[in-house]
């Protein structure tokens, strides 16, 4: 599982999100629920956690893209 780290585009919100996939996939932007906004909202991607726990940017994840 990868954790990625997410900032609402409508209140400026972040949280991480613990998926098994690459979120780079949705080239930087996905529509989850936000809850300050109590809504769905797009959401971009600021980066995910390496093996470190440090914050790496979504351009440096090397896991698989999709598995078919």
């Amino acid at each position: 599982m990868t954790k990625w780290l997410l900032r609402c585009t409508v209140c400026g919100s972040e949280r991480v999100l613990d998926v098994g996939f690459n979120l780079t996939a949705f080239r930087g932007r996905l529509y989850i629920y936000c809850r300050r906004c109590k809504a769905n909202r797009e959401h971009a991607v600021l980066g995910y956690y390496d093996d470190s726990g440090r914050l790496a940017p979504p351009g440096d994840f090397a896991g698989v893209d999709i598995a078919d």
